[in-house]
């Protein structure tokens, strides 16, 4: 009987793994099962983690930014007082994404980091992610962050191999309560009466996302049903659309995380004939310093679904937004309330 191709590759991964026990780990190690079942050694002391992936990023920053070693992507400059300055500067490397060349090993090795940490998904090359492992000396954990449920599990996993158990629970239990939170008000919305939304991505929003698709996953945590019921077919998304298709699907809402999209649809008579547009039900998700919507994904989500979830439902969903948004950025990302500028992130959203 043949062997079934993911058997395979967990079996290679628990091999490497194995090997992986023995680099770099003269110190003393505890053991860990990562989110696909691989058993690895980590260090008991962990100051310098190596993110494989950009969605990765946000996750160990939750935790303890002082301890990235590399960023997969450059902060705009308004994220600067939401970042922390040894953070915004760290060097920038590749990703193992099709959006970019793939990090270099050589370039990486010269940060020193003591774990890498890698996103599981089908569409990376999880061999070749292993092999920088091998290179850089690190033991490598793998974690599941395509969807938002992904994320206490993902967060109580890292905050167990850098030492931050207490951290990482008290994250973790944030985003479970707000699922349950908005789960419990919009749930049980009819499926008849819950708000259509279109995803308007790109400076025209004529790309979109498949309803199956972790980028526009913000739209059904908000009790909202994305009007574009296919397949995704690559990780990228960003399916191509027309605006006679937009409006034939006629959405109740339209949802963009693209500034000038959202700064220019509203004027555009073209655009003026969908009901959305001249009912005013345009929304622009916040970008500052993690797009709440994805690109990478991350924890943001959980507030992005709290956001969505109360214009598509105020009467079942309020929510005061300044004192919302202050509570996740202090929690999340570690910043004072009062520096919050909450009008500034939400812009005209």
């Amino acid at each position: 009987m043949q062997n079934h191709p993911r058997a395979s590759l967990r079996t290679r991964r628990t091999r490497l793994a194995t090997a992986l026990m023995l680099v770099g780990l003269s110190v003393q190690a505890a053991e860990l099962t990562d989110m696909t079942g691989r058993t690895v050694q980590v260090p008991d002391q962990i100051d310098r983690v190596f993110a494989a992936a950009p969605p990765v990023v946000p996750l160990i920053y939750a935790i303890a930014p002082d301890k990235l070693v590399s960023l997969n992507f450059p902060f705009k400059p308004e994220d600067a007082v939401y970042v922390s300055p040894a953070v915004k500067d760290l060097l920038i490397v590749g990703r193992y994404t099709g959006e970019g060349p793939p990090p270099n090993p050589e370039l990486l090795a010269k940060t020193h980091p003591q774990l890498s940490i890698a996103w599981d998904m089908p569409f990376i090359d999880a061999e070749r992610v292993e092999e920088t492992f091998q290179v850089l000396g690190t033991p490598g954990l793998f974690v599941h962050l395509a969807h938002l449920a992904d994320y206490p599990a993902a967060l109580e996993l890292v905050g167990r191999a850098l030492g931050e158990e207490g951290r990482a629970a008290e994250l973790a239990g944030a985003i479970r309560t707000a699922m349950a939170r908005v789960e419990q008000a919009v749930g049980a919305v009819p499926e008849g009466e819950r708000k259509r939304v279109y995803l308007a991505q790109g400076p025209e929003g004529l790309l979109t996302e498949c309803a199956d698709s972790f980028h526009a996953e913000v739209i059904a945590l908000a009790g909202g049903m994305n009007v574009m019921d296919c397949e995704t077919k690559a990780m990228c998304g960003r399916d191509p659309m027309t605006l006679e298709q937009i409006k034939g699907l006629d959405p109740d809402v339209i949802l963009t995380d693209h500034p000038k999209f959202f700064a220019t649809v509203k004027t555009d008579t073209a655009w003026g004939e969908l009901r959305a547009v001249r009912e005013g039900q345009v929304y622009l998700a916040p970008s500052t310093p993690f797009n709440w919507l994805g690109r990478p994904p991350s924890f943001m989500r959980a507030l992005a679904m709290q956001w969505l979830a109360n214009r598509l439902y105020p009467e079942r969903f309020p929510w005061d937004a300044q004192q919302e948004v202050r509570a996740f950025y202090a929690l999340f990302l570690g910043v004072k309330p009062d520096v919050v500028d909450v009008q500034a992130i939400l812009g005209a959203g």
